[in-house]
């Protein structure tokens, strides 16, 4: 075991001083990363102080100002070069991680007298994820998922980091979110350490939860929190915001686990990524529910992993959200896409639940988000969904044995009766093979 760096030393003794339950969860990378004081931080010192010449940027200039090509900067006239091709913070952008969190104050009323970070720019919310894992995550730790999950879950904190899964069903018998499930799995971990991840709405069947259900969620956690075991909840909030049923909570369950209990540290991972509508842009954002004196180290520790591995988000994606956040007409232009998605939802619900196709499947509870999910009665999810693809053009997502995941977020309304018509022609056609 390598000797640990002075000041990784004093980043742990804070964070142990302020917060003993979050330096309990931190990994034994975690313990070890830090932010050296080199490059950055000089080059951040003549930003402010060298008035005559700064020669220390790695950048090339030309005429005062920031050297570039033409043909690439005629494709975003409007932006400054500094928001186009300079680098963004190690953490982002200033004013988009105040923006954002603004933006989450607003969304969330439970946040209103809750402690709330200034969030973090990743590169995607794969990326936060993976910060997360290795800043809490050692081989061996016990991560509580539900059976119906985004693959790419098992790829970073699994393959990569080695957490040993627990999982439990995600609905019960009457197609809600099986909170006793969650609840026992939990009481069933002896561990003395647990990382928790849930995600409403849920990806890939669009539930979402009501109050009830989120404040038993709550109670769970709080419950395995008593008995002594230290908690790290990730929310993952990918799809915020796209709720489509008045029945449902219509936040995060974020805000009802900050300051829940001293041994609960909750941090909500969501992104540009579907709730601006900007997927490529790979802008994601992490914030966690815990006070500045222990943020202000952790925010060092999750700059040593970011300046050792990204480096930082890309600068003019940040600039590109930041802008439009503050332009004209975005709240009416959000609204307008909402309600797109809103009527495709609803099409796709009362589609999918008409009566000709309940012999061929069921549809789990669908609220909110990207997706619905088809529970097929007799048919292999992987057979259907080849023939869909192979014979009929039409893309979907096979999950399991039964599971059959349609993204109708993607599908033109006047398409979603057509592509059901296929799908239960494609499932008739293999039940009788």
């Amino acid at each position: 075991m390598q000797d640990l760096n002075p000041i990784a030393i004093e980043l742990n003794e804070r964070i142990r001083t302020s917060a003993p339950s979050v330096f309990t969860l931190l990994s034994e990378l975690g313990k070890r990363i830090y932010l050296p004081k080199g490059i950055l931080s000089q080059t951040a010192e003549a930003n402010i102080k060298a008035h005559r010449f700064n020669a220390t940027r790695a950048i090339a200039s030309e005429d005062g100002d920031m050297m570039h090509l033409a043909v690439s900067r005629e494709l975003v006239p409007e932006l400054t070069l500094e928001g186009v091709y300079g680098y963004a913070p190690v953490l982002g952008q200033p004013e988009l991680r105040e923006t954002w969190k603004t933006h989450l104050l607003e969304e969330n009323p439970s946040l209103a007298e809750a402690t709330l970070s200034l969030p973090i720019v990743t590169s995607g919310m794969t990326h936060g994820f993976s910060l997360i894992a290795e800043l809490f995550v050692d081989s061996g730790d016990t991560l509580v998922l539900p059976d119906m999950i985004w693959g790419n879950y098992r790829l970073i904190f699994q393959t990569k980091a080695e957490a040993a899964i627990q999982t439990y069903p995600f609905f019960n018998a009457a197609n809600e979110f099986n909170t006793s499930g969650f609840r026992e799995t939990l009481t069933n971990a002896t561990d003395e350490k647990l990382l928790v991840l849930l995600n409403f709405p849920h990806n890939p069947t669009g539930y979402a939860i009501n109050r009830t259900e989120a404040q038993q969620i709550v109670d769970a956690i709080v419950a395995r929190a008593d008995a002594g075991c230290h908690i790290l909840v990730m929310i993952d909030d990918a799809y915020a915001g796209l709720w489509y049923d008045a029945s449902v909570m219509h936040e995060s369950l974020f805000g009802m686990l900050v300051g829940c209990h001293p041994n609960v540290v909750p941090v909500k991972i969501d992104g540009a990524t579907k709730e601006e509508y900007a997927w490529g842009l790979r802008v994601a954002f992490m914030s966690f529910g815990i006070e500045e004196a222990t943020m202000q180290p952790l925010e060092q520790k999750l700059s040593g992993l970011i300046r050792a591995d990204t480096s930082g988000a890309s600068q003019v994606s940040q600039t590109l959200i930041l802008e439009a956040m503050k332009a004209r007409g975005y709240a009416e232009q959000k609204q307008r896409n909402y309600e797109i998605l809103k009527e495709r939802a609803l099409k796709a619900k009362k589609v999918a639940s008409d009566s000709r196709y309940a012999k061929l499947w069921e549809v789990y509870p669908s609220h909110a988000g990207y997706f619905m999910c088809l529970n097929l009665k007799s048919a292999s999810a992987e057979l259907a969904r080849q023939h869909l693809l192979d014979e009929h053009g039409l893309g979907t997502i096979a999950l399991g044995e039964t599971g059959l995941r349609v993204a109708y977020s993607c599908l033109e309304e006047s398409d979603i009766e057509m592509v059901f018509a296929v799908i239960a022609q494609v499932i008739e056609m293999v039940n009788s093979s």
